[in-house]
Parts: structure tokens; sequence; C-alpha cells
């Protein structure tokens, strides 16, 4: 669907309301975050939101992430909801969601998914990642394998998909008939390797371009986003010339687009006036 200018500034107050929630709760946790990706982007070149980006991406040191999801509900005021493989069962990815329940951001391809639809921002694990070649082939074949086995519950619904997708994802489906099955088996995966001088984003949009010495993040540095000061890598600036280049020249203006593929967005309303959604 078509987002008119009104209802993209809406979803971005709405947005950056989920964020500071997220960052109260660190706070009181004692936990480490930071923006990456094009939230990173947006707060050094804009001091904000990329005016045409939609979303507000977050990692954290995976110490610190399993200790989030498994308290952070607690501290949340009713009506946000962290959303991960444990506390929304059909959920078919390996990192978090903060979800305002009493919205909607109903996505084209997760729309028949029995999942919470509220807006939201995204909150990544940082995991170790092998230096040894060879280990890390091992990982990036498996992560395939059952990558292409989850996508498939919702990728091939929405999609032309080549009769060899089709076939490969059949013999994928004997060893993992359950797709929840083959979530936790990649969340092994990732959370497999020990204490490493490299740490990646497996769930990130960038690949091997996340893979970065740990230091690069470290105790983190404080940036403007919207108004508020945000945790960045303290490398940002390495950080960003490694995932984007010239990251201070703007895209063509074709491509300055939000990527989300939405049915349904109402900040109005909660996603259960749209769809139908049964807790398990």
């Amino acid at each position: 669907m078509e987002i008119v200018e009104e209802q993209f500034k809406k979803l971005k107050e709405v947005e950056l309301d989920i964020f500071k929630k997220f960052i109260s709760v660190c706070e009181k946790l004692n936990l480490k975050y930071y923006v990456i990706a094009g939230t990173l982007l947006g707060a050094v070149r804009h001091k904000g939101f990329i005016p045409w980006d939609d979303d507000i991406d977050v990692a954290m040191p995976r110490e610190d992430y399993e200790v989030f999801i498994s308290r952070a509900q607690e501290l949340l005021p009713n009506g946000y909801f962290v959303q991960s493989l444990h506390s929304d069962p059909a959920f078919p990815a390996n990192f978090a969601k903060i979800r305002n329940s009493n919205t909607t951001f109903l996505e084209t391809t997760v729309r028949d998914i029995n999942i919470n639809h509220g807006v939201y921002i995204d909150v990544f694990p940082l995991d170790f990642y092998p230096e040894d070649k060879n280990a890390r082939k091992k990982i990036n074949t498996r992560k395939k394998m059952l990558s292409a086995r989850i996508s498939s519950v919702f990728y091939f619904a929405h999609r032309k998909v080549a009769l060899k997708s089709k076939i490969i994802n059949c013999i994928l489906r004997l060893k993992y008939p359950s797709y929840k099955k083959a979530v936790i088996a990649r969340e092994k995966l990732y959370k497999s390797t020990t204490v490493q001088k490299y740490v990646i984003n497996y769930s990130g949009a960038y690949g091997e371009r996340e893979v970065t010495p740990n230091s690069w993040y470290g105790r983190g540095c404080q940036l403007e986003f919207e108004g508020i000061t945000v945790m960045a890598p303290i490398e940002y600036e390495k950080w960003l010339v490694q995932v984007y280049g010239d990251y201070m020249k703007l895209p063509p203006v074709e491509k300055r687009k939000p990527h989300h593929g939405t049915d349904v967005i109402d900040l109005e309303k909660s996603y259960t006036e749209y769809v139908k959604y049964e807790k398990k």
C-alpha cells in the first residue's frame, strides 16, 4: 500500500515512542545497545530518521539481548509487547521486535501468520563469529539451509518461486516438518560460537558486511536521534564505511523509498481489528 506523508510522520512518532521505552528498559537493567543500519546512518547523516526510512534498528550483545527478552516485558507499559520466538510461538525470526499492540502494521509477507502485527522496532542480537574460514563456511551453509525452510512459510505464498527451490524445500521439510523447529535450530547455530574477536548480526540485511571486530562496538558512544541521545558503536564511522561505503552521499531519488511492503497501516486501531490472533 502507498503510505501518505501525514501517516508516515505519525508512524515515525509511534516508532520513536517505542524506542524511548526500549532505552528506558535498557537503562533500568543496565544493558548495552547500539543503533545500527539505517538508524545509525540516519543519526549520523540526518540526526534522526532517514527522511524516507520507516524503521528503527538496534543491536545488543547476545548476553544483554537474552536478559532483555526475558525481563523487559515486565518493565514495559501495557500495550507494548516484546516479540521473540519464545514469546510469540509462530514468530519466524531469530531476533526480537517491540510492538505497540494498539496499532497495526500488517506486512504482506507475514500477514497470514498468527503473530502480533503492531508497529515495531527491531532488536538484533550480536553473536560471536569464527575467524576460521572453514568454520564460517559451515555456519553459512547451514544458515542458508535453515533460512530456506523458514522463509518458505511466508515467502512462497506471495511470490513466484523456481521449481528448484520448491524441490529443495520439500527435502528440507522431511528434516524439519515444522518450520518452528528450523527457527530453533537456527537460533542454536547463531549461539554456537564461543568468544571470538569478531561479532556478526546474523539477521541483518547486509550479510558478512556486518562482520566487525567486537571492539568496534565497545562501550559505545552517544549520538543524537530525533532530539534524544542514543548509543552507537564507538567506531561507528568504520561501521558505516564497511556497510555503506560513501555513507554521506544520498542515494538516487528513485531509491528514496520505504522498504517494507504493507497491506494495512493503522495507527489508531489494534491489528486484532484486522486479523484474528490466538496467543498460544
